[in-house]
């Protein structure tokens, strides 16, 4: 395997473990301060041949076999798939995300046709959850989707019970403040806030100026770093973790549907009751409790998550419960178990061989239509 993408301005000092895959630089993250960054957005479409060119080259130098586009981004999403189309290699999306329903004005009609054609021509398209492959599949019928979940490679820990939470009840939240939480985040910093008997801190790369303007924030809140392999040992400094997802927002109705966060790995590796503020109907909510591994309220109601807090301190029960529960969920998230499910997909949908041969040519294309981005190269081992 090989990975094609862009520097990004946050990476001065970053040194790459060299038994990664090889990555090739074929962009540079654009950024302006303030109100130039929508000019800036523009401007990035006057590279979009040329970086689709670059994954091209790259491609054809490492002999890659098929390639694999990323959504969130959608001019890596088109740049592999352009260079896919011209090397007549399989391709593959991979959506993180709901795409064009997040989309307005002309960045819509060039979302319309993108994801059209990405879905129509792939083999399989690759989903981050359960809750998207149900949403698109009565929206294309006849396209393959198939979840390709987060992974982590840590050992899973062996089950404990958590400790008794003291006083003050220390919480947790991990992850970035952005659309798709902060209606929630906001809930339960006023909860923290209106408790005298609770502490708050936030793990996070996003800045203590967007915490301060969303109101996430106050007297009992700390904003802090940690790095990625401290995240598990900093959470269970904790009592409880606080799990906040969207009810409403800048985002699409179907984006809060569907997301898995990322975080979710996290929170059920650190062995700590969970506490999550998540909308009714929604993938998450439902998985969440189909594996039981959360107190959940479900209802914009900040007495209702005071409450599940104060049943989370007095039931012991309860704690180990959930901790149990979360420590056999994450199980499905390990990487051995999510690899063995890439590879038997690709197998099946005629993907780059496992044992470096060619792969099989792609099935027909089909038509489809709506009703209404990094990319990656898969390499053979000989070359």
């Amino acid at each position: 395997m090989v990975l094609a993408g862009q520097v990004w301005s946050g990476a001065e000092g970053y040194r790459r473990d060299a038994a990664l895959p090889t990555i090739h630089y074929v962009g540079r993250e654009w950024t302006w301060p303030k109100r130039g960054q929508r000019f800036v957005r523009w401007a990035r479409w006057l590279t979009l041949r040329r970086l689709a060119r670059s994954v091209e080259r790259v491609a054809r130098e490492e002999a890659c076999d098929a390639i694999v586009s990323i959504f969130p981004n959608e001019f890596y999403l088109y740049a592999g798939y352009e260079a896919a189309r011209r090397l007549k290699l399989p391709y593959y999306p991979y959506f993180h995300n709901t795409y064009l329903e997040n989309r307005r004005g002309l960045p819509l009609r060039f979302a319309r046709w993108l994801e059209r054609r990405v879905f129509e021509d792939a083999p399989v398209v690759f989903v981050m959850s359960e809750g998207m492959k149900e949403y698109y599949e009565p929206r294309y019928p006849g396209v393959q989707f198939e979840p390709l979940v987060h992974t982590f490679n840590e050992p899973i820990p062996d089950f404990a019970s958590p400790p008794a939470p003291g006083s003050p009840i220390g919480l947790a939240f991990i992850g970035n403040l952005n659309e798709s939480n902060v209606d929630a985040a906001r809930r339960m910093a006023q909860m923290v806030n209106q408790r005298e008997d609770c502490r708050l801190t936030t793990y996070s790369g996003t800045p203590d100026w967007y915490f301060a303007k969303t109101g996430v924030c106050g007297s009992r809140i700390k904003h802090t770093r940690v790095a990625y392999d401290e995240v598990t040992q900093a959470l269970r400094s904790h009592d409880i973790l606080l799990f906040p997802h969207g009810f409403t927002g800048g985002t699409s109705e179907a984006e809060y549907a569907t997301i898995f966060p990322t975080r979710t790995i996290a929170s059920l590796l650190a062995a700590r009751p969970i506490l999550a503020h998540t909308p009714p109907g929604s993938f998450l909510t439902r998985w969440l409790r189909n594996h039981d591994c959360a107190e959940i309220v479900d209802t914009p109601d900040v007495q209702a998550l005071s409450a599940a807090l104060d049943r989370l301190r007095d039931g012991a029960a309860r704690r180990e419960e959930l901790v149990r529960n979360a420590l056999v969920a994450v199980r499905q998230f390990h990487a051995p178990a999510v690899a063995a499910n890439l590879r038997r997909i690709l197998a099946e949908t005629g993907g780059p061989r496992i044992d470096g041969g060619r792969p099989e040519p792609s099935s027909a294309k089909r038509t489809v239509a709506p009703e209404l981005p990094a990319a990656t190269g898969a390499r053979s081992r000989d070359g």
